[in-house]
């Protein structure tokens, strides 16, 4: 090959490659700094009620599939209350199990980075006789749920609430057993007001462990 047809070729890989570059540097713009996805999926993985001990865990994963950060402002699980003859609604339960025992670990609010996971763990008081005297004859059970609110990265708020588990009683009225009442992930940037019994789904790779023990 002659000098010049090389010397051309060189030239032309090298503005070939100038052009790659400056390609891939604006897309990394565009996606950096015009570009907004947000996204944010709530995951409850386990309940797990000690019946007898009236303490009741929870873990819930939070995953940031956007490419901006989100504010987990609050998380807490929630027993399915009617009081006074009030309309039925979620009431969180926000007594400590011990003092040493934080209602949330890790401490909430947070962030949940762009692309990234958090994983939050639960744990709150909660009586056999207040769970049974919740219970919904209707639905043959005691529900709890959980109550999520965020914030997106443009500011705006938002408040989830679902029923994550029922507790299942017997002739007596006692908590003999739970089950899962969800079997899916949340988005975590919308307003919904799930109510009991849940979602209908079978069960699947998103349902979570639940147990309860029989109450004694």
């Amino acid at each position: 090959m002659k000098p010049e047809k090389k010397e051309s070729l060189k030239n032309d890989i090298a503005a070939y490659g100038a052009v790659i570059a400056l390609l891939l540097s604006a897309a990394s713009f565009y996606w950096s700094y015009i570009y907004t996805k947000q996204q944010l999926d709530v995951t409850v993985t386990s309940v797990s009620y000690n019946t007898n001990q009236g303490e009741m865990y929870m873990t819930v994963a939070f995953s940031n599939g956007g490419n901006r950060d989100a504010a987990l402002l609050r998380v807490e699980p929630a027993l399915w209350s009617q009081k006074n003859g009030k309309k039925a609604e979620w009431v969180p339960l926000d007594v400590k199990v011990a003092k040493d025992v934080a209602l949330t670990d890790p401490k909430v609010p947070m962030i949940v980075r762009a692309g990234g996971v958090e994983v939050v763990r639960l744990s709150a008081k909660l009586t056999a006789e207040a769970a049974e005297g919740a219970a919904v004859a209707a639905q043959g059970g005691a529900f709890l749920g959980v109550v999520v609110a965020t914030m997106n990265s443009d500011g705006k708020l938002y408040l989830v609430q679902h029923p994550v588990a029922r507790l299942d009683l017997d002739a007596n009225g006692h908590i003999h057993g739970a089950e899962p009442t969800i079997h899916r992930s949340l988005g975590g940037f919308a307003n919904s007001e799930g109510t009991p019994p849940g979602d209908q789904m079978q069960e699947n790779e998103k349902t979570p462990f639940v147990w309860a023990d029989q109450r004694n």
